[in-house]
């Protein structure tokens, strides 16, 4: 389950208001409240933006682990890349878009969709998703850095 007040926990132990982080995210202070507090559901790319920020993954912003080190993610948020993953993830699985469809509870036009990085999908889809194939958020976003690309960066 996810533990979306954990950015609350991150925010707090940052010393920023919300106020700020709202500004941060280029939101207002009461639709980052509601994320807070659970009411409304951080988008994807706000998300991204708040990991970034404070530099640790998604995953334990979500509070599905305890590691909190980015040393190994990128930045920014790539919705082809993300798409992409999901394909690959499916197919890898032997799913259809219609199996996955019928899993979220979405059309297969959505899945088609979110395969070609048309539409952001949902935190609780990508959720469910990671738990279909069994992958982190970090991985299945594609903001994980591949050895070789963190040989590159490090020349």
């Amino acid at each position: 389950m996810l533990n979306v007040k954990k950015i609350k926990d991150i925010r707090e132990d940052h010393d920023i208001t919300q106020q700020k982080m709202a500004d941060i995210l280029g939101v207002k202070r009461s639709t980052y409240s509601l994320w807070e507090i659970g009411i409304s559901t951080i988008p994807l790319k706000n998300l991204c933006d708040f990991v970034d920020y404070f530099e640790i993954s998604l995953d334990y912003a979500l509070g599905l682990h305890k590691n909190r080190s980015t040393s190994t993610c990128q930045k920014g948020m790539d919705f082809k890349v993300l798409g992409e993953n999901i394909k690959r993830m499916r197919i890898e699985k032997g799913l259809s878009q219609m199996d996955v469809a019928k899993s979220l509870g979405v059309s297969q036009a959505c899945i088609v969709r979110y395969e070609k990085g048309i539409i952001c999908i949902s935190i609780n889809n990508l959720y469910a998703l990671s738990k279909i194939f069994k992958v982190s958020f970090t991985t299945l976003c594609g903001k994980e850095i591949r050895h070789d690309e963190k040989i590159l960066q490090e020349v």
